[in-house]
């Protein structure tokens, strides 16, 4: 960590004292209820690393993309790489693999198998109620992907009294984003409404305009004592251009221009979901969740432009993904009073078909002014992929809590998976039509000791991640992938004052067969097993009360990610760090709340160099990055302000380099937001 990270939070504090304290709601350091164990449990006798976004949190952040509110929390970096386009880092390097699980009020949001970097482009920001983080392997409860951690969002509940409200913001980044809320207790249930739309038209990057328009509907019902329920449905439509990194030349000159002139995602996602829960007695009731996903992403993406012997013709494809998912989760759980524990016990299962059409096209380039001006579709037939799979999950799980003492828990949960994979490839080329077959079995183990002011944890946990479907049945190049393997064992710790909150956990986590993205020498990754690879770290965060009106936190980490047994293009990296993986992240944040109406708030992010290449010969140097929030709250309205990169650094959220090839285009810098300035308003119409 640089040295003027700790001379400016010295700073804040002292600087601090000078300020007079008032009654303030704003700090509360007490313990949470979480549902880490698929059972409302309290924090403190989880044995995990868990963080939570609060409400409050949310609220007063007025985050316009999710990875605002997730880098707040320690062990967790969500790059972004453009128009909510983004990547993900929790106890691994940054990357776009499978090894996470995205959850929305404890249901993934995706099928296992077809795991997409850009998931959460799929969740409505403005139905966010509260996040919650889990580190490290989380397969013993919710089966593939739940690797490096699972991140669950839990929907805006129905409010105890009528509410509507509309809110808008603009930036000076040509985004406009405006969101409604409407909801409507009834004596038996009630009514949620969240839609929001928003929209980005000639930014200060080049070739970055989106749209997005979201809603989410949420029913609750009471049939009588015994039965009760609700129904949601969720609908995401985003189209952006596809920016695409930048080369060594561009960067080296601070550019925000973009090659790209035709690339673009398409995004349509709906989701319904059932529940409904049986009351058999006070200790005993069942749920039963039932879920509908219809997929369908369309793009012509930059990451398949790849070179040819000719500097201005290059190849490309524009390639359409769809996917319909029926799932169901049946869980009964068992309060065992007499003996202080808890019982659940539950089955899974998700039938998908996916199908993939894949066009080659030729793609041009105007070296002169360095941008991709046009394409098109060879005379010949141009269809270059073309298959369905039908992919059946089914999985039982078991989670038993209980109390050995009034102070000392144990947590026990396992989970077996089954995955099929029915491939049919509709080409007489390529891949042959083909079933694969998988299965899991994953442990965890964890115990809790809390007393009045100080606590801890002890974890042993598995996970499993069986090649995605797009790893595995690429047939144009076809790829020898086995499933991965992870082992992890964890301890953490909490102490708290009335003043003070702090906790830290140290994990090691060794992957074999673990995936990795291989860039090729004509610019296209491939995937291939790394061999085995081991993640070593501590995340810690601190958050002290320097009076009523104000708060500091610190959320930060240190980790080392290692092959450990690894050849790429026939080069051994063994003890060599792994591409992409940041040593050291860090979240320091000031917040100040003088009265119930005003709020501030000075974030700082701090990134280490890490190496862009697995032969560790190229580093880059990392980055640092400013944040400023206020708000102001009338009696039925409120306003904000937000200038985020205040001080306007110029920097990449990911720069990878390939070692096997020379020249500038060897590298790719995703280039990070320059500074922009935020206005809002809300207005609660009835509050």
């Amino acid at each position: 960590m640089k040295w003027h990270a700790y001379l400016l939070s010295i700073a804040l504090i002292l600087s601090a004292f000078t300020v007079k304290s008032q009654d303030s709601s704003f700090s509360n350091l007490t313990t949470v209820i979480i549902s880490a164990n698929k059972l409302k449990e309290k924090r403190i006798n989880s044995p995990v690393a868990i963080a939570v976004l609060s409400p409050k949190m949310i609220e007063e952040t007025k985050a316009q993309r999710i990875d605002y509110l997730l880098n707040k929390v320690s062990g967790v970096y969500m790059p972004s790489i453009g128009n909510e386009q983004h990547m993900m880092a929790i106890r691994q390097p940054i990357s776009l693999k499978g090894l996470y699980l995205f959850l929305e009020d404890g249901m993934p949001i995706r099928t296992s198998g077809l795991y997409s970097s850009n998931a959460l482009i799929e969740i409505n920001t403005s139905n966010i109620h509260l996040i919650e983080i889990l580190k490290g392997p989380a397969s013993a409860l919710y089966g593939a992907e739940a690797i490096g951690g699972v991140v669950n969002f839990i929907s805006t509940p129905i409010p105890s009294n009528k509410l509507l409200n509309i809110s808008s913001q603009l930036s000076d980044g040509g985004l406009k984003k405006l969101e409604a809320s409407y909801g409507l207790p009834t004596s038996h249930g009630g009514w949620m409404l969240n839609g929001s739309i928003t929209d980005q038209k000639n930014g200060p990057v080049d070739y970055s305009d989106y749209s997005k328009k979201t809603i989410s509907i949420r029913r609750d019902f009471k049939i009588n004592t015994k039965w009760t329920g609700y129904q949601s449905l969720n609908y995401i439509d985003y189209h952006t251009q596809m920016i695409g990194s930048v080369d060594s030349i561009h960067f080296a000159q601070k550019s925000l221009s973009s090659q790209q002139t035709f690339t673009y995602r398409q995004i349509n996602a709906l989701r319904f979901r059932q529940n409904l829960v049986y009351q058999w007695n006070e200790n005993s009731f069942t749920t039963i969740n039932l879920m509908f996903r219809n997929n369908t992403m369309d793009q012509n993406p930059t990451y398949s432009i790849a070179s040819t012997t000719n500097p201005t013709k290059f190849k490309g494809q524009v390639n359409s993904n769809h996917f319909d998912a029926y799932v169901v989760d049946l869980r009964h759980q068992w309060n065992f009073n007499s003996i202080k524990s808890k019982l659940l016990l539950g089955g899974y299962w998700d039938n998908t078909n996916q199908n993939l059409i894949a066009h080659y096209i030729d793609i041009y380039k105007d070296t002169a002014i360095g941008k991709y001006t046009k394409y098109n579709y060879p005379i010949k037939d141009s269809l270059v992929t073309s298959y369905t799979t039908q992919i059946n999950n089914k999985a039982i799980y078991v989670n038993f809590i209980a109390s050995l003492s009034s102070s000392l828990h144990w947590n026990m949960a396992l989970r077996y998976d089954d995955f099929e994979y029915l491939f049919n490839n509709l080409l007489p080329y390529g891949t042959p039509t083909s079933n694969n077959h998988f299965n899991n079995w994953a442990p965890k183990l964890g115990f809790t000791y809390n007393q009045k002011n100080w606590g801890g944890y002890l974890n042993y946990s598995e996970g499993f991640v069986p090649p995605q479907i797009t790893e595995i049945y690429n047939t144009v190049r076809v790829p020898y992938l086995l499933p991965q393997q992870f082992k992890n064992m964890e301890i953490g710790a909490w102490y708290q004052l009335p003043q003070l909150y702090t906790e830290f956990s140290i994990y090691q986590l060794n992957g074999n067969n673990e995936i990795i993205s291989v860039r090729q020498t004509d610019g296209v990754n491939l995937n291939q097993n790394s061999g085995s690879t081991q993640h070593i770290g501590i995340e810690y965060q601190i958050k002290y009360k320097i009076s009523n009106q104000l708060e500091w936190h610190w959320n930060a980490s240190n980790a080392k990610h290692n092959y450990v047994h690894t050849q790429i293009k026939g080069i051994t990296v063994d003890g060599n760090q792994m591409t992409a993986a940041p040593s050291f992240f860090s979240n320091m944040a000031l917040y100040w709340k003088p009265n119930a109406a005003l709020h501030a708030s000075l974030e700082w992010l701090d990134q280490s160099s890490y190496y862009m290449d697995e032969t560790n010969a190229t580093k880059y140097p990392g980055f640092s990055v400013f944040n400023i929030r206020t708000g102001y709250g009338f009696k039925k309205s409120e306003i904000w302000l937000a200038i985020l990169n205040a001080g306007n650094s110029y920097y990449s959220t990911m720069a990878t380099k390939n070692f096997s090839v020379k020249g500038n285009a060897a590298y790719a810098y995703y280039i990070g937001d320059p500074r922009s300035i935020t206005i809002g308003w809300k207005w609660y119409i009835i509050k």
